[in-house]
């Protein structure tokens, strides 16, 4: 099992009926879905929307390891936790968990995130409410 990170925040997500594939899992796609997902709620919950006319992380990298079969119905626990804070990236580490299976890591994930201002299409800085934040979640880090 790969190694887990400092938890910076945990968020959950309720699988629709439309999610699943033919098989009834839910399908491959909606795994990078909730990890979007997820990763919006906590930036705007940190006041960070995103906005096309100023400055905001862009997707760098993703991935995921499908470990066990997510099958309707299941509410989700996502973590969102801190592999790697660069001047300008954030590489997060993310673990998928069912309400009625607590402990069991039904997928892990991966995301590079880079800060850019969309308009000139440059790196930024990561904004400095988002690394106290983050240090809020995890000071060990």
């Amino acid at each position: 099992m790969d190694k887990h990170y400092p938890v910076i925040d945990t968020r959950s997500i309720v699988m629709r009926w439309g999610d699943m594939d033919a098989v009834g899992h839910l399908n491959n796609t909606y795994y990078f879905r909730y990890l979007e997902q997820i990763r919006l709620d906590w930036l705007e919950s940190l006041g960070h929307g995103i906005d096309p006319s100023g400055c905001g992380p862009v997707l760098a990298g993703t991935a995921c390891v499908f470990r066990k079969e997510i099958t309707y119905p299941a509410t989700l626990d996502i973590t969102i936790e801190l592999e790697k804070l660069g001047r300008s990236s954030l590489k997060l580490r993310h673990h998928f968990y069912r309400w009625d299976d607590p402990g069991v890591v039904y997928a892990s994930g991966e995301v590079t995130l880079v800060w850019v201002d969309y308009q000139a299409g440059k790196s930024v800085s990561i904004p400095d409410d988002i690394r106290a934040a983050i240090d809020a979640a995890a000071p060990s880090v």
